[in-house]
């Protein structure tokens, strides 16, 4: 199986969908979004990538959605008391040795694909293939109605998804060879549960990624959506604001049916929360398949996903 995905999505489902997928006698490859990518202090920093790599390594923070759990913020705050304009970004102590690594590799002349998998070894991430979407540069900006133009995570990070969005500008590049590689032999392929326009939509905005995509058998999209339910953590909240902002400026709405329209000629499953069934008829409506679970629970939405790839 094949996992595209962003990085709070892909923390959450990849530990329990590695487990289940080897359970059943096979393996699983995510492969993560790379448009939140960005130069931050002279290091390349991936936050993406770096969530599921936590993740899978039994590191990630879960409460707060990002970053190593019990990291410290030391260098951070030195950055604030002199005064750099860099200390918005939340880079924890261990997280900075991570980036310092992967920026040597990267400086050495390795691609990108291959510096994440060298960091992967080393952290023991070991139930998944981890792979980057593209190994060059392929930023995310977004426009705001004030007339500014920042990347993704100055929006999402430093504006704390704010300001209202006028156009989403998602970087252009090439998929990488390693994703369209595993894409081509995977069985099954799962759109995430994450940002349909800045995680998703990055991945399928590559050059080769759509194409891959419809090649394979079972093609199945998770909604990021659970409308009858107050998200439970300051992370998820904060994700879902920002879906909802970004959903807002391409005229979409937040809601399953709308996220089901825009994956419909692409999948042949969408998988919906039980407390969204009210949506099933216009899912199916689509020429859509339409699986229900509990999406809030990352073990129910591992077991379905690996059920349905197992009963293909």
């Amino acid at each position: 199986m094949v996992l595209l995905t962003g990085g709070l999505g892909g923390a959450r489902l990849a530990p329990p969908l590695a487990r289940d997928c080897a359970a059943r006698g096979g393996d699983l490859t995510v492969i993560a979004n790379v448009g939140d990518d960005f130069d931050w202090m002279g290091l390349r920093v991936c936050p993406d990538v770096d969530s599921v790599l936590y993740a899978l390594a039994g590191l990630w923070d879960v409460e707060r959605g990002w970053g190593r759990r019990g990291d410290t913020f030391g260098a951070r705050d030195v950055l604030a008391t002199l005064g750099a304009a860099e200390a918005w970004f939340g880079v924890g102590d261990a997280d900075l040795g991570l980036h310092l690594a992967r920026a040597q590799l990267l400086r050495r002349g390795r691609p990108l694909t291959d510096a994440i998998d060298t960091v992967r070894r080393a952290l023991g991430a070991d139930a998944a293939r981890v792979l980057p979407a593209s190994d060059e540069p392929a930023e995310t900006r977004i426009t705001l109605v004030d007339g500014r133009t920042l990347h993704f995570q100055e929006w999402y990070v430093r504006e704390r998804a704010d300001p209202r969005v006028k156009q989403i500008h998602i970087g252009r590049a090439s998929a990488s060879p390693s994703m369209l590689e595993a894409i081509g032999r995977a069985g099954a392929v799962v759109l995430g549960p994450s940002n349909p326009i800045a995680s998703i939509g990055t991945i399928l905005a590559l050059d080769g990624a759509t194409e891959a995509v419809r090649q394979v058998p079972l093609r199945i999209a998770v909604s990021p959506v659970v409308n009858a339910s107050e998200p439970t953590s300051a992370g998820i909240r904060h994700h879902a604001r920002a879906r909802g902002a970004l959903l807002a400026a391409t005229g979409l709405e937040d809601s399953p049916a709308s996220i089901a329209r825009l994956y419909a000629d692409l999948v042949n499953v969408f998988v919906i929360d039980r407390v969204d069934r009210a949506a099933e008829g216009a899912v199916h409506a689509l020429g859509l398949r339409v699986e229900l679970t509990d999406l809030l629970d990352a073990d129910a939405l591992s077991r379905a996903l690996a059920d349905l790839v197992a009963a293909a």
